[in-house]
């Protein structure tokens, strides 16, 4: 199998591909790096990090641009932090620039890629990483791990070595999630079930759907959304991949691995949910917040959520509104026991490497490394629910107080800890083209009313053609 990395296609050859976009525990030592780096020189080179330094002093600072996509409150924080960072130093400023969505950074940075007005920085979604390899448009984050001697034993194993692939750590993590279940604690009560005992499988929300509908604390059970990142989730917490060659980090992903037994659970319990009117469709809810507004509103007493999102439930709640309903987080449920565990979820940073110049990279190291001080993703933690990624911002008051006053803060930080699969995420090229593949499938199975065997099998197909014509134009 050709490893991942061998890869002479360009980004431009990446631009006639339809657009893509979203293991251990934590006592092993982490892939990305470990203490100090991996001392890899030849990789180290390409991070000069002490290009600033040798400056002259009317040279600085050096200006540097992040392109991200956090809305509102988070924008808000996103710049708090960095006008924070600006005047800490005189040497880089940064300037933000918000791309209003994952998928609208991706699209503007193929448009800007190797011009003048290309980011020294992009976040993008989780799912991004094979692609971002293959465009050779990036620095590894590693490679400035490596030049900086730079200690990667506080973060948390379960993150870094997601975004690692063959030993190498691409983007620097930053805002992590994960799905968690939302609900409503009044809404179990009024239905005589125990509000402090979420549904943690598939059978679960069933019951405890029925017995809401039946009592009518809410008129359906659970609000539903045609969100590919669920089933991805769903697999992995069964303990199974979504493509072969070890969800893509033993070689190239050339497979789907969706039409199986784990599969037809998943598209079982959809197309009960359905059939039995126990849950409402909100459609593809690409904003994420009409299945948490169907709870607020009580249309439903359940809906699965990013816990990133929790920060905004609160705000939201604190200004007046939906104050009728119990905020109940618990984690995700799934197929049976837990044999697997959820995945990364969120964004991470990627450093930008084509036509910047040494004291631009050398810059956005610096940056990057400020975002990711335990005292920032201390701050970034309790104000948006995004995962704090180093051990020691959880051991800080202002985290440790959150969970005392407010244990939802801590469920999803629990449940990535607490997950047992040992494989890392999905590596996809095609991975927008994977996601439309379940998404569709998901459409049929619940607006056109196709089987779930029938459902599945064509979700499965539409993957494998993706892989297949990724791969062939990259000559794989």
């Amino acid at each position: 199998m050709t490893s991942l990395r061998r890869c002479s296609v360009v980004f431009v050859a990446l631009l006639l591909l339809a657009a893509a976009c979203g293991g251990g525990d934590d006592d092993s030592s982490s892939s990305g790096g470990g203490e100090g780096g991996s001392g890899n020189s030849d990789l180290a080179k390409q991070c000069p990090i002490g290009s600033i330094d040798k400056l002259a002093a009317s040279a600085k600072p050096v200006e540097i641009t992040y392109w991200h996509s956090f809305p509102r409150e988070n924008e808000r924080l996103i710049t708090e932090i960095t006008d924070a960072f600006n005047a800490s130093q005189t040497d880089v400023k940064v300037k933000l620039v918000n791309q209003t969505s994952y998928t609208d950074t991706l699209t503007a940075f193929r448009a800007a890629y190797g011009k003048a007005d290309s980011p020294d920085l992009v976040l993008l979604e989780d799912n991004e990483t094979q692609q971002m390899i293959d465009s050779q448009a990036v620095i590894p984050a590693q490679a400035c791990v490596d030049a900086d001697n730079y200690d990667m034993s506080d973060f948390l194993p379960r993150v870094t070595d997601y975004f690692t692939v063959e030993d190498t750590l691409w983007p620097m993590p930053f805002n992590v999630s994960n799905p968690v279940l939302y609900y409503d604690k009044n809404d179990f009560k009024k239905a005589g079930l125990d509000p402090d005992k979420p549904p943690a499988t598939f059978d679960e929300v069933l019951a405890d759907s029925r017995a809401i509908v039946k009592s009518g604390a809410a008129t359906y059970g659970f609000a539903w959304e045609m969100q590919p990142w669920y089933v991805e989730q769903w697999f992995a917490k069964d303990g199974n991949t979504i493509v072969d060659h070890s969800n893509g980090r033993d070689g190239r992903a050339e497979k789907a691995t969706l039409d199986n037994d784990t599969g037809k659970d998943i598209y079982g319990f959809i197309d009960t949910l359905f059939k039995e009117k126990l849950a409402l469709n909100v459609g593809r809810n690409e904003s994420g917040t009409d299945t948490l507004l169907a709870v607020g509103k009580g249309d439903a007493a359940m809906a699965i959520g990013t816990s990133a999102a929790l920060g905004t439930i609160y705000d939201i709640q604190a200004a007046g509104q939906f104050a009728d309903v119990g905020i109940g987080v618990g984690p995700l449920p799934g197929s049976n026991a837990d044999n697997g565990g959820v995945q990364v979820g969120g964004g991470s940073i990627w450093l930008v490497g084509k036509g910047k110049s040494d004291v631009e990279k050398a810059a956005t190291w610096d940056y990057v490394k400020w975002l990711d001080e335990p005292e920032r993703q201390a701050v970034w933690h309790q104000k948006t629910g995004y995962i704090p990624i180093r051990k020691s911002a959880i051991e800080l008051p202002q985290v440790a107080d959150l969970w005392k006053s407010k244990p939802t803060y801590k469920v999803a930080y629990d449940q990535l800890l607490g997950s047992k699969m040992a494989l890392g995420g999905p590596a996809i090229g095609p991975y927008k083209e994977f996601r439309d593949a379940i998404r569709s499938s998901l459409e049929s199975l619940v607006l056109k009313h196709v089987s779930p065997a029938a459902a599945l099998a064509a979700a499965q197909k539409e993957a494998d053609d993706a892989l297949e014509s990724y791969n062939s134009r990259l000559g794989e």
